[in-house]
């Protein structure tokens, strides 16, 4: 006799990315004790999951430093920003994580010192 169990798994779906490649994150302090003027930072979105920092000054953008999706969590702690950026605010920016990859060691003599 044959027990058959039907299952129906999900599928994961693809997360789509929103439309805008443009985000706001906040604004900034710049420059010395007492003489600070406070900037606004944008973020662009570029294909393979890079990352732009962006400046507006008399209509026109400037790209300031681009990171890999993995590098902009590191980077983001670096600028003190007024308000915090959260994973969940990158999350709906479109913005993921790769992960790390680990290479296992297959032969047992490798492992003992």
């Amino acid at each position: 006799m044959c027990n058959v169990i039907y299952a129906n798994f999900p599928h994961k779906q693809k997360r789509n990315l929103p439309r805008k490649r443009v985000f706001y994150l906040g604004q900034y302090y710049v420059g010395p004790p007492l003489c600070q003027s406070l900037e606004k930072l944008w973020i662009k979105r570029k294909p393979d999951n890079r990352w732009v920092f962006l400046q507006y000054h008399c209509s026109k953008a400037y790209e300031l430093e681009e990171y890999d999706g993995d590098d902009l969590l590191a980077a983001l702690e670096c600028v003190p920003l007024a308000e915090e950026v959260t994973i969940d605010d990158l999350l709906d920016m479109g913005w993921y994580h790769k992960g790390e990859i680990v290479h296992i060691l297959r032969n047992e003599t490798e492992l003992k010192p």
